[in-house]
């Protein structure tokens, strides 16, 4: 999945007013044409963009020639989103001139030669965009895909049941025990988003790495797994999940974000693990929890998201030029501040972190919707955040990762039969073996 587009699609909901006051232009979707037709729009094919940020900006965009761009929405889903973009770079078609990629696909678009390099982008476009992240487009050598916004979880809690804000996973545990005490209304401490979809994968790859280890995939193909820490996290979740007063909550088994916003509203939780437009529509919900709330950096290991944007390899000639300056326009810094201000998208530019954040065609302050949590908060969620395993195959490794580890979850939950499992050493090794296959395209 792709956390960041799961979490504009939350924030839209109870931000529809959002869209009327940023008082930016609106662009006209849709299928491509059915031709290039000389000066046709560049088409730039993402996620969905409810709040519609990404697709004013692009629409906004006169490139030479007067040639223009429009955006082309995709499903919301993460795997449909990545099934249509391998369609369109199939195709080769008039349907998408740059594309908007969840980050771990950029090995999987390079080396299939769906996009093209951008070794020849101005170092001065590039030389602002955060180091960390701006590796995370290189693949073998070369750089194939420029950030277009960054994400990393937040902590949110109630300030008023919570007596001292946790900085370390252990301090997490213990506080969202405490708060289970006699008399409590709430059904657990802490939630997280253990349904199946990507936000598992990216809850327990943090888990994991929370217990000293890791779950890696080299170009070669070859997986190296922290057998241990597999263990180990899978332990201390279950452990934590169990219980008349749980220190996560069981919901959690079935909670994607939004669900964990809903609890969280609903006073069900004094702890919440998700993205910052989440933290945004808490803050703007109206509800009693909205009056006593706050966000740091999730403690422990943090999971970087984030999009990136990538060249169609068809692309050739005056198109391929302009998409290159369509990619530097994107990136950089009124933009970078406007995708901040008004949709919640975290930079990836240091500068666009700085000063103060306008909303509005017109640079006009909107202080009519709180937007997100402090910049200096998500930027040092950003800082120590780690990518995703980097792999060709990446989705159908995270499939595998999910799917068996969840269902292991369950079992040790007691909410499944775990008999046809086995103990934990086979377990773990028909799992290190189908991450294995997976990763090197051998799903069966």
């Amino acid at each position: 999945m792709n956390p960041s587009a799961v979490q504009v699609s939350a924030v839209a909901g109870a931000l529809a007013a959002l869209v009327a006051l940023v008082a930016y232009p609106r662009v006209a979707s849709g299928p491509s044409g059915a031709g290039c037709a000389p000066g046709a729009p560049l088409v730039v094919v993402g996620g969905k963009d409810p709040i519609g940020v990404r697709q004013a900006l692009v629409g906004e965009w006169a490139g030479r020639r007067g040639l223009r761009a429009r955006f082309r929405h995709l499903p919301l889903n993460s795997d449909m989103e990545h099934s249509e973009l391998v369609s369109t770079a199939r195709s080769g078609g008039c349907d998408g001139d740059v594309y908007i990629l969840d980050t771990p696909w950029t090995p999987e678009f390079a080396r299939a030669g769906y996009i093209r390099p951008l070794d020849d982008l101005p170092q001065a476009s590039l030389r602002p965009i955060i180091p960390d992240l701006l590796r995370t487009g290189r693949y073998r050598g070369r750089l194939w895909t420029v950030p277009l916004n960054t994400d990393a979880p937040l902590l949110i809690y109630r300030t008023d049941l919570v007596r001292r804000v946790p900085t370390t996973q252990a301090e997490l545990r213990e506080q969202a025990r405490a708060v289970m005490g006699p008399g409590t209304r709430l059904k657990a401490g802490l939630m997280l988003q253990l349904d199946r979809y990507e936000g598992f994968t990216v809850d327990m790859l943090e888990l994991v790495r929370d217990q000293g280890g890791d779950i890696t995939v080299g170009e070669d193909g070859k997986v190296a797994m922290d057998r241990p820490a597999v263990r180990a996290a899978l332990r201390d979740l279950a452990n934590a999940i169990r219980g008349e007063r749980p220190v996560i909550s069981p919901a959690s088994l079935e909670a994607d974000e939004t669900a964990g916003v809903t609890a969280f509203k609903n006073g069900e939780v004094a702890f919440l693990r998700d993205w910052p437009a989440f933290y945004t529509l808490l803050l703007n919900s109206g509800s009693e929890a909205a009056k006593h709330l706050d966000a740091v950096p999730y403690p422990g290991e943090r999971v970087l998201g984030g999009q990136s944007l990538a060249l169609a390899a068809s692309l050739t000639g005056e198109r391929a030029r302009a998409a290159r300056e369509l990619v530097e326009y994107l990136t950089d810094r009124e933009r970078q501040r406007r995708l901040f201000a008004c949709g919640g998208w975290a930079p990836v530019r240091e500068d666009a972190y700085q000063g103060p954040r306008a909303c509005g065609s017109q640079g006009a302050p909107n202080e009519e919707v709180v937007l997100h949590a402090e910049a200096p908060v998500i930027r040092r969620a950003v800082a120590s955040a780690r990518p995703r395993p980097s792999s060709v195959y990446y989705p159908e490794v995270s499939r595998v990762l999910r799917d068996r580890l969840r269902d292991r979850l369950r079992c040790m939950t007691g909410t499944a039969d775990c008999s046809a499992q086995g103990g934990d050493e086979q377990f773990l090794d028909d799992l290190e073996e189908a991450l294995g296959r997976a990763a090197r395209g051998r799903v069966r």
